[in-house]
């Protein structure tokens, strides 16, 4: 087993870091176990662990916090937040913009919930604590800073609140909520909780198919907030049986797979500062330099066992990495290990763009100062592996985290094979998913890849228009862990 210790000026002490923690699901029970382990993570997942906390905090306090809503009395949310204020007694009462800002003592701290009139947002300035939760950016001004999000969530409602409920519930009750009951009162509620309920029951049909092969494509920060242990229990439980992703995400989870760890952005500490120490931050987390400077060691290693004169593959590369890992880091988990040890193939269509494709031309590098003949990626290669993979099943199915190049590419099978029929004649049979289920806050108006909607890809023949889709438009960090430990409650 290789042993990696970090040098002396990696050492985090000197500026107070928290390390990040892994979420892993084997250690989570309830709804709760994976909040409070959301609360070690980043992004989205980390506003809510840590807002969740300030609630619990703030129920308990002897002058309660008030709630601040003008959505519609007759909804479902409108009767939990009824129900915990009323029955609970966990907040102190419900009142509208106006009604909180004519307060002649408004000292009570607040959560506010959805959207609210500009008109009053001066009286959002008057407590000590406000938490938002929303989906459309919306607190007090100069309450987030870039890499810094106290007391917000930036998400739905309507799939928050039942979360947070659950929540309280448990650490102030001893009331336990599982996975599976949760997903069956998001049921109730409108907007996005509705389509995450939709998500599950689209995904659950799409794993339980016997003749469908499902296409997993990542984007997004996902390793770096900590959801490489979700990735892999979405491998380790063959939920899937290729994955593309983006050169970044797997970067980060290299890192990880070694046993490297990031670390939690202090907003009191400037990028200027950052730079010096050579901490490269990625919006609320840390990754040291050094921790490239240890996968630069591992890719070397792999690359150097490779002695063949053919062309390699992302693919290709990916599996020697696994295997590597397997071998010499046995005790850690890793998503190249698990791809590795079920034989799924993991593609980066935009190789060079990550540290990992740094590490492979910079080793060419080396191989031309040797008089080496320097190794060659043949992305061809990964296309035909896509290829195959659709066209040895009866139905193919697609869960898309993020959008980017490695969603565009997968989804590109139809395109590819009108394209091979079209001028070579009828090569392949005609594929388009059957199924798909989609986790990207990014709306179509933005105009770029992220944004494209399912409906969209029926135009292009990727999508079939009989088939079962779900799109949930919120930080997949805040989703991804509920539906894979859904997906694994189910499968028992």
């Amino acid at each position: 087993m290789l042993i990696l210790r970090l040098p002396p000026q990696l050492n985090m002490s000197t500026l107070n870091l928290e390390p990040l923690e892994l979420l892993d699901l084997s250690k989570c029970n309830t709804v709760n176990d994976i909040v409070r382990g959301m609360n070690k993570c980043s992004f989205g997942a980390r506003m809510l662990g840590e807002v969740a906390d300030t609630l619990e905090k703030m129920v308990q306090c002897q002058r309660k916090p008030y709630v601040v809503y003008e959505g519609s009395p007759d909804s479902q949310l409108s009767k939990l937040i009824s129900k915990m204020t009323y029955d609970k007694h966990w907040f102190e009462g419900i009142l509208s913009m106006s009604e909180y800002a004519a307060l002649n003592n408004p000292f009570n701290n607040i959560v506010v919930i959805g959207r609210y009139s500009e008109r009053y947002e001066e009286a959002l300035d008057k407590p000590e604590q406000a938490i938002f939760i929303n989906e459309y950016g919306l607190c007090r001004k100069n309450q987030v800073k870039d890499g810094h999000y106290p007391n917000v969530i930036f998400s739905s409602p309507n799939y928050i609140l039942p979360l947070v409920y659950l929540v309280l519930q448990e650490r102030l009750e001893d009331n336990r909520t599982n996975v599976i009951s949760f997903f069956r009162e998001l049921k109730k509620y409108d907007g996005m909780a509705k389509s995450i309920a939709e998500g599950a029951g689209v995904s659950q049909k799409m794993i339980k198919d016997k003749d469908c092969t499902i296409f997993l494509t990542l984007s997004g920060a996902m390793t770096i907030a900590k959801m490489g242990l979700i990735i892999c229990d979405i491998l380790g439980n063959e939920m899937v049986q290729y994955v593309a992703s983006t050169g970044a995400l797997m970067a980060h989870g290299l890192v990880e797979s070694i046993g490297l760890k990031h670390y939690k952005h202090n907003p009191k500490h400037c990028d200027k500062l950052l730079a010096r120490r050579k901490l490269n931050r990625v919006t609320d987390t840390l990754e040291p330099e050094g921790n490239f400077s240890y996968v630069d060691e591992v890719v070397d290693k792999v690359l150097k066992s490779y002695t063949k004169t053919a062309p390699l593959s992302s693919h290709k590369f990916h599996r020697m990495l696994g295997e590597y890992l397997t071998n010499h880091f046995p005790t850690e988990r890793g998503i190249l290990k698990s791809a590795y040890q079920k034989n799924v193939p993991v593609v980066v269509p935009a190789f060079t763009d990550s540290e990992i494709g740094n590490d492979v031309y910079t080793h060419n590098l080396w191989r031309a100062e040797q008089g080496m003949p320097k190794i060659v990626f043949d992305q061809e290669l990964d296309t035909t592996i896509l290829l195959e993979k659709a066209v040895s099943t009866k139905r193919i199915g697609i869960i898309s985290i993020g959008g980017g190049v490695p969603r565009n590419n997968t989804q590109n099978l139809a395109p590819l094979i009108e394209i091979i029929n079209g001028r070579f004649g009828e090569k392949f049979p005609e594929r388009s998913f059957s199924y798909g289920v989609r986790i990207c806050p990014d709306p179509m108006y933005y105009g770029h890849l992220s944004g494209c909607s399912y409906d969209e890809g029926k135009s292009w023949r990727k999508m079939n228009p009989n088939g079962k889709f779900a799109e949930i438009k919120t930080d997949a960090t805040l989703v991804l862990p509920f539906l894979v430990k859904y997906w694994m409650e189910m499968k028992k």
